[in-house]
């Protein structure tokens, strides 16, 4: 696999980067990942702003132009024989460092960062997923991220302690709380319930990230005639849904049949679901 790091493209066996970087030392980064469709990054401009954004609260130099990803994502699809295919597109942007800055508090403009973009073909069972919908769990606030869950920084310990709690207990997503039992997102993903034919999600006030993919289904239901609530969520709400979904830049729209091991509605993909999914998929087509 070819990636990009530090201004070249390199096999991936033979990527260096150093032991002081900041990223690997203290999770001193920010990263954004989304999908690629046929040679082609989705949505590359809001990614990028979030990614900016997010830099910036870390005082983190962004040293890469959108026009730069773009031209990146393009050769790693050429490069990694995705021209034609879909894939997962990682931009990661750590601290960078060395032995005389071994651990950076002052000057950091003057420090060089870090830039790898790695990209990936999508598994296949994602399409499955799509279809069949996933079975997920729910955990509770200590598996919650942890300070600054709005930014989507390299500290992912708690999404990986709820993905592999997740996977353990043969599901694909874990529904995440806050200490007041609330509803907050996916370890990977935006939440979305059906219930009474409003579509309800948890508020952006309640210490999660929202992504570009819940923009995007936010802006189909307003196009669809579908009432949306944006409200705080708890276990009760699951419990009533006749529908639950959840959403991602690369998974797409993911129906949920079962949450700790109980069925959603008729346990299969709903109405709503599909109608959204369906949607999604035509406006990426479409190129919109």
């Amino acid at each position: 696999m070819i990636l990009y790091l530090n201004g070249k493209y390199v096999d991936a066996d033979r990527a260096v980067i150093s032991v002081w970087d900041g990223g690997y030392l203290y999770g001193d980064g920010v990263y954004t990942t989304l999908r690629i469709y046929r040679g082609e990054a989705l949505d590359l401009p809001a990614h990028y702003r979030r990614l900016v954004n997010h830099a910036a609260a870390l005082d983190l130099p962004l040293v890469k132009t959108e026009l730069d990803f773009t031209q990146i994502a393009r050769r790693l699809a050429r490069e990694n024989g995705l021209t034609s295919k879909d894939g997962r597109m990682r931009i990661t942007i750590t601290r960078g460092g060395g032995p005389d800055t071994p651990l950076p508090l002052s000057d950091l403009e003057a420090i060089e960062p870090t830039v790898l973009v790695t990209l990936t073909a999508i598994g296949e069972e994602l399409e499955r997923w799509r279809n069949e919908g996933i079975p997920v769990i729910t955990l509770d606030a200590s598996f919650a991220r942890g300070n600054f869950p709005e930014l989507k920084t390299l500290n992912s310990l708690a999404t990986i302690r709820a993905l592999r709690r997740a996977t353990v207990s043969g599901c694909h997503e874990a529904i995440l709380t806050d200490p007041e039992g609330r509803l907050l997102e996916g370890a990977i993903s935006n939440l979305f319930l059906v219930s009474a034919g409003n579509l309800l999600t948890p508020s952006c006030s309640g210490g999660f990230l929202p992504g570009r993919t819940r923009e995007r289904i936010l802006a189909i239901a307003d196009r669809e005639g579908i009432t949306v609530r944006e409200k705080p969520l708890d276990r009760r709400h699951l419990e009533a849904a006749c529908e639950v979904f959840l959403a991602s830049s690369v998974r797409e729209v993911l129906p949920v049949i079962s949450i700790d091991g109980q069925p959603v509605g008729d346990g299969v993909p709903g109405e709503v679901t599909r109608r959204i999914q369906n949607c999604y998929r035509r406006d990426i087509l479409a190129g919109d």
